[in-house]
């Protein structure tokens, strides 16, 4: 039983432990996107499949342990190994109830477990070597504890890089088109005073930094226009130094990325959406809001109730300061309902439509309507 029990569990944890790695790391995010949502599912599922199991076994061991069963039997690193195993099964069913939990404990939780996986996968797999029956040379066992040695040395050496990566790039964009001249649009937009307080008491957390093109793109004040048309009684086209003056709103809200972070009590400023929809005027067909990006590839849509949400906001000031180029300065779309993959960076158009339509991340199979708490 003890075996039956093991060997299970040992399946459950590598099956983990390979869908986690198609879902952490941010090269296979674009080839593996239409997939993400059911491997994130899958990976959730046998998560629970592996705290079962690793309760039923701590239960096993335990019973055995007070019928007298020898402590010779307890191999190296079992001990790290097991504990491991169940911080990191307890980080994720925080994650995976993270209704129950609340966002803040949620983030927490979420990097805890990723930061054990740097623990957990290599602890294993050296564990493996280390009970692995010792033979003569040239032996099948020989051969195998050979083969899962040079493996874990492998995995952690692959892990330890992809800590320092991650430690010193955090997911940037590689590539940044111009110069130092992008991020100069002037005059800046004058936080009020809420704003300048901030009312928020300051952003908690830290924003990832991430592009579906892998580049920051370069806007000049000259030709920076922010523009709306489509399905409007008349098409608007505004130059920064006029669209910095129109009347802003602040508001505190909070930003939820899909992959499980959050940044928490940000003091928002910028321009309604349903006031900019007003501007322009809506004629009786349109049914949608679309939002497009000046990088060229991205863009997302509402409908058109959505839109006019009273905190969906075009942002030009976080906390009282510009929004940064790598956040999507100098404005972004903000949609704190929804997860932030609807909130389009560095917006510089918005059209509206009668047809829905299918932005990036839906098109590769995430929700269409991205409440925060549908995943």
């Amino acid at each position: 039983m003890r075996k039956i029990l093991h060997h299970v569990h040992a399946l459950a944890f590598a099956i983990l432990a390979g869908s986690g790695f198609l879902l952490y790391f941010s090269v296979l995010r674009g080839p593996l996107a239409p997939y993400r949502l059911p491997i994130s599912r899958f990976h959730g599922w046998v998560g629970e499949f592996f705290c079962l199991c690793l309760t039923l076994y701590a239960a096993f061991l335990l019973l055995r342990r007070q019928r007298g069963w020898p402590r010779k039997r307890y191999r190296r690193f079992a001990g790290l190994v097991f504990f491991l195993m169940s911080v990191e099964a307890v980080s994720g069913l925080v994650v995976l109830r993270k209704a129950v939990w609340g966002p803040l404990t949620t983030t927490y939780a979420l990097e805890v477990h990723r930061w054990l996986a740097y623990l957990a996968i290599p602890a294993v797999l050296w564990h493996i070597w280390a009970v692995w029956p010792a033979a003569g040379p040239g032996s099948i066992s020989q051969t195998r504890r050979r083969f899962f040695a040079w493996l874990a040395v492998g995995v952690t050496g692959l892990w330890v890089s992809t800590l320092l990566s991650r430690l010193f790039t955090r997911n940037r964009p590689q590539n940044i088109r111009g110069n130092a001249n992008c991020d100069v649009f002037l005059p800046p937009p004058e936080p009020s005073p809420e704003s300048r307080l901030p009312i928020g008491g300051g952003m908690k957390g830290k924003f990832g930094e991430y592009s579906v093109v892998n580049f920051l793109p370069c806007l000049h004040q000259d030709t920076w226009r922010f523009t709306m048309d489509g399905l409007v009684n008349r098409s608007l086209s505004f130059r920064w130094e006029d669209f910095v003056r129109l009347p802003r709103k602040v508001q505190v809200s909070d930003f939820h990325c899909v992959e499980g972070w959050s940044v928490f009590n940000i003091t928002y400023e910028g321009l309604l959406v349903a006031d900019l929809l007003a501007l322009a005027g809506i004629r009786p067909e349109a049914r949608y809001v679309k939002f497009y990006s000046a990088d060229g590839s991205y863009a997302d849509a509402l409908t058109l109730e959505q839109a006019q949400l009273p905190d969906v906001m075009i942002v030009l000031l976080m906390d009282g300061k510009p929004i940064p180029r790598v956040l999507g300065g100098p404005a972004r779309l903000i949609m704190p309902r929804m997860y932030a993959y609807k909130a389009v960076k560095w917006v510089t158009r918005i059209e509206l439509i009668d047809q829905p339509y299918l932005g990036y991340w839906e098109y590769h199979g995430f929700e269409t309507d991205a409440w925060v708490g549908i995943y």
